[in-house]
C-alpha cells in the first residue's frame, strides 16, 4: 500500500470502475499529480460492461443537443493526440432517417448552431455515394465527413498504461464492497482490504445503481446486442468506402453500423431494443429471434451485408429517464464524491474529455465547461449520508 498521504489517508483519491471513463479519469488525475487507486473488479479493458466491441461513433453534430458539443470539440483535439491504434478514424458519420426524425432534426440544429460542416442528401444521393444503403423514398440523410470511430479496447488499455506510467495504482480483480464518508475523507472496503482518500471518483458504469444507491440517482441498466456480419463482397464495406451510420426507422427505434473494420467483419446493433439486465451476469449473446430480427431490418435496407452472421455479443446501457449522461459532484458530498455515469449509449467519444474534467472537479472543485444540464441533481437526489 502506498504510504500515507494528506490528513492520514492511503490516496488523494480512489475511482471506482476503470472502464472507459475510469481509466481517463485515473490517467488525467495522475497525470496532475494525484496520488491516485483505481479498482476495477474484472481485467483490464474487460468485455463485461460497455467499453468493449471493437469501435464506437464518434461525431460532433451532436442530435442528442447541441450543449454536448464544447465537450466533443476538446474531445476530438485529445483523440487526435492519442497513439495509432486509439486515434479518431475520421471515415464519416451518415445519419439517416425522414426529414423531422430525432437523427436529422436534431443533428442539424447542432451543426448551425456550431457551425459544423453537414451534408444533406436526398435517398438517391445516398445510394448514389453510399451504394451499401438503401433508402426508402421519404428518407433523406445527413453526412459529417469529420466524423469516424475509436477503438474502445485498446483506449481502456493505453489509459491505463500511461496512468501506471504516471504513479496511479490500478488494482484489478478487485470487488468493492462498500464506501463510507469517514471524517473528512472516505473509506472504501474491497475484497482486498479498506483503503482511505480525500475524494473518491464513481465511474462504474452498470454497477453505479448498486454502489451509489444512497446517492438516489435513476439510472436503470438494460441488455443490448452488436452483431458482427461478413458479406459476401467485404472490400464493398470497407473504411475507404463505408461511413459509420446511425439509422432512425421510426420513432424511437434505430440502428447504428461501422464498416468492416476487422476480421470480425461489419458491426451493426439496435439502439433502443433491448431488456433489463443484471450487470453481475455475463450478458448472453444474441438470440435467434435477436439475429433474425437484426436480418429482417438489413434485409431491406442493407441487403448486401448479409453474407455470413458471425457473431453476436451482449452488452450494457446504463440509462438516465433523458438519456444524458450524469456528471459531477454527488450531492450532499461537498465536492467529495465526483459522479460519471449512466451514459446511456452515447458516451464513449467522451472518454478523454470526461477524464479531464473529472480531474478539474476532484482537484479545483471547478470546470470551465458548462455541466448544468448533465448535473446529478437534475433528477432531485436526496441527501445521503453513508454508502450502503
Amino acid at each position: 500500500m502506498a504510504g500515507k498521504g494528506a490528513q492520514g489517508m492511503d490516496y488523494d483519491t480512489i475511482v471506482i470502475g476503470v472502464g472507459g471513463m475510469g481509466s481517463a479519469t485515473v490517467e488525467a488525475l495522475a497525470s496532475r499529480g494525484q496520488r491516485v487507486l483505481g479498482l476495477e473488479q474484472f481485467g483490464v479493458a474487460h468485455a463485461r460492461g460497455a467499453s468493449h466491441g471493437q469501435t464506437r461513433i464518434v461525431r460532433q453534430a451532436y442530435f442528442e443537443s447541441p450543449d454536448y458539443i464544447p465537450l466533443l470539440r476538446r474531445a476530438y483535439q485529445l483523440w487526435d493526440s492519442m497513439p495509432a491504434a486509439c486515434r479518431l478514424h475520421r471515415v464519416g458519420c451518415l445519419m439517416i432517417g425522414r426529414a423531422d426524425s430525432p437523427v436529422v432534426v436534431g443533428a442539424s440544429r447542432s451543426a448551425a448552431r456550431w457551425d459544423i460542416e453537414l451534408q444533406v442528401l436526398t435517398s438517391t444521393e445516398v445510394t448514389a455515394r453510399f451504394p451499401q444503403f438503401r433508402l426508402a423514398a421519404d428518407e433523406q440523410a445527413v453526412f459529417e465527413p469529420d466524423a469516424g470511430y475509436v477503438c474502445p479496447e485498446a483506449t481502456v488499455s493505453h489509459l491505463v498504461r500511461r496512468a501506471l506510467a504516471r504513479g496511479a495504482t490500478v488494482l484489478t480483480e478487485t470487488t468493492v464492497n462498500g464506501w463510507q464518508a469517514d471524517g473528512t475523507g472516505l473509506r472504501v472496503t474491497t475484497s482486498v482490504g479498506d483503503f482511505t482518500a480525500e475524494r473518491l471518483v464513481l465511474t462504474a458504469g452498470g454497477w453505479t445503481p448498486t454502489l451509489a444507491a444512497a446517492l438516489n440517482l435513476p439510472i436503470h441498466i438494460e441488455r443490448r446486442v452488436m452483431h458482427f456480419w461478413e458479406p459476401e463482397h467485404a472490400a464493398a464495406f470497407d473504411p475507404a468506402v463505408m461511413p459509420t451510420f446511425i439509422w432512425d426507422m421510426a420513432s424511437a427505434d434505430s440502428i447504428y453500423g461501422f464498416p468492416r473494420t476487422g476480421p470480425d467483419g461489419v458491426k451493426i446493433g439496435f439502439h433502443n431494443r433491448g431488456g433489463p439486465a443484471d450487470p453481475s451476469r455475463p450478458q448472453p449473446e444474441g438470440s435467434t429471434k435477436e439475429v433474425a430480427e437484426m436480418r429482417e431490418v438489413l434485409e431491406s435496407r442493407m441487403p448486401g451485408v448479409l453474407g455470413r452472421h458471425l457473431l453476436s455479443v451482449g452488452c450494457t446501457y446504463s440509462l438516465t429517464p433523458d438519456h444524458g449522461f450524469v456528471l459531477g459532484p454527488a450531492p450532499g458530498f461537498d465536492d467529495r464524491i465526483v459522479v460519471a455515469a449512466g451514459f446511456s449509449g452515447h458516451g464513449f467519444k467522451f472518454v478523454p474529455v470526461v477524464g479531464e474534467v473529472v480531474a478539474d472537479l476532484v482537484i479545483r472543485g471547478e470546470t470551465s465547461y458548462d455541466l448544468g444540464f448533465l448535473s446529478p441533481n437534475r433528477f432531485h437526489a436526496r441527501t445521503p449520508a453513508v454508502s450502503p
